[in-house]
């Protein structure tokens, strides 16, 4: 043996990156963080889509109380009204095209519970009677409403 003893060289560290290359847990984890942007920005597209549609469904309650301001006509409004409250009732429920009275009364208020119904379900009758003393801008407002609600309440349940 050497008097000194066997030369020894230093320890070279090689240069590793901090960030690169990840563990795989860290990928697991990026590709979930993506999956839940993805699916993020679907749902949000989702519901721009279903909000735009609602929206859409009542431009012809919105023309027609423009209309009413012009014109004054009470019976076009109520017949543009019921006719919406009608074609998204039969959305919910085909059923409901033949209904008419309480019976059509008690179907919108199963589809929404919680509203009053009474002014809608006069509206199918206001749209024949000549003179009718329709408060037209309350009967735009509870109809939105209830087509609002008609339409989430849809969403809903067939999500579920």
């Amino acid at each position: 043996m050497p008097a000194n003893g066997p030369e020894l060289r230093d320890i070279h560290v090689p240069h590793v990156s901090m960030w690169w290359p990840l563990a795989p847990g860290w990928w697991v984890l990026l590709a979930l963080l993506v999956l839940g942007v993805i699916a993020l920005v679907i749902v949000l597209r989702w519901r721009a889509a279903w909000r735009r549609y609602v929206d859409a469904s009542l431009a012809d309650l919105r023309e027609a109380l423009a209309r009413h301001a012009e014109n004054g006509d009470a019976l076009a409004f109520a017949a543009t009204a019921s006719q919406l409250v009608r074609r998204v009732a039969r959305m919910r429920d085909p059923r409901s095209v033949t209904l008419s009275g309480a019976s059509w009364r008690d179907a919108l208020a199963a589809m929404t519970p919680g509203h009053d119904v009474a002014a809608l379900a006069t509206l199918d009758e206001a749209k024949y009677r000549r003179g009718t003393d329709l408060d037209v801008a309350r009967s735009a407002r509870e109809v939105e409403a209830w087509v609002r609600a008609a339409m989430r309440r849809r969403r809903a349940h067939v999500a579920t």
